[in-house]
């Protein structure tokens, strides 16, 4: 059976070969640019307002229930889109 040592050396020749240093890793000096989706937002919007027309043909619930459901979430739809556009204006 070989000694341990000897299966390392098969793995990873440059390795060994720079005496075991890690090379370092290269970085950008530009900033990350950071992920703004109108995509995702307008899919999100849009997904709330199917949700608000579901508890508003819903016909469990009191119409005082409803239109207080329908309401917060068309606000959060609302509130997501005037959000987003507040963020691309601060970039």
């Amino acid at each position: 059976m070989a000694a341990p040592q000897d299966d390392n050396e098969g793995i990873d020749p440059q390795s060994h070969a720079k005496g075991g240093k890690l090379a370092k890793l290269e970085t950008s000096d530009k900033p990350s640019k950071p992920h703004g989706s109108l995509d995702a937002v307008i899919a999100t919007s849009g997904l709330l307002v199917v949700v608000a027309l579901a508890i508003v043909f819903s016909a469990q619930l009191s119409p005082n229930q409803r239109a207080g459901f329908a309401g917060g979430v068309l606000g959060g739809a609302a509130g997501l889109l005037v959000g987003y556009g507040v963020g691309r204006v601060r970039r």
